[in-house]
């Protein structure tokens, strides 16, 4: 699968926030994207730079799903942003991304690509949960690619 690994400084994003068991994520999560989405104009004043899906465990922030996690669907936003309403902002820290690209429903693929792949053969280790990266462009789930992002640091 098409891939690449980058840097990314520190970023925020504005979103709302739902906490689900991890194997019924493809039940829960569009319903979030499908209730946060109309109301992008509550929060557009605020100056997207990208759309995200980000993805942490419900008991330790930042880290893979285990038996639950959480999703936050919003927008990337100044790192200044604070929360207001029922709006969450998660801060995500400067990493190392391996970034793959890939439709919604090659999720699977995409998992096996980095699990068989990837790691087997690379220098790094995925150090937290991964996260979904919308671009401007993405329109239709059936055709258009998003990139499925994992923190990675060098083995040790």
């Amino acid at each position: 699968m098409k891939h690449d690994i980058i840097g990314l400084p520190s970023f925020s994003v504005i979103g709302q926030e739902e906490t689900g068991p991890a194997q019924t994520c493809f039940e829960w999560v569009p319903k979030l994207w499908a209730r946060t989405l109309p109301r992008a104009k509550e929060v557009e004043h605020l100056g997207f730079q990208g759309c995200w899906g980000l993805m942490s465990d419900a008991d330790e922030f930042l880290s893979a799903w285990k038996e639950k996690g959480r999703y936050l669907a919003g927008w990337q936003v100044p790192r200044d942003t604070q929360a207001f309403g029922d709006w969450k902002v998660w801060t995500i820290p400067t990493s190392s991304w391996l970034q793959v690209e890939m439709r919604l429903d090659q999720f699977d693929e995409a998992m096996a690509f980095v699990r068989d792949e990837f790691f087997p053969h690379q220098p790094w280790v995925t150090v937290g949960s991964g996260h979904e990266y919308y671009p401007d462009t993405f329109c239709n789930v059936a055709t258009d690619c998003l990139m499925f992002c994992l923190s990675i640091a060098p083995k040790t």
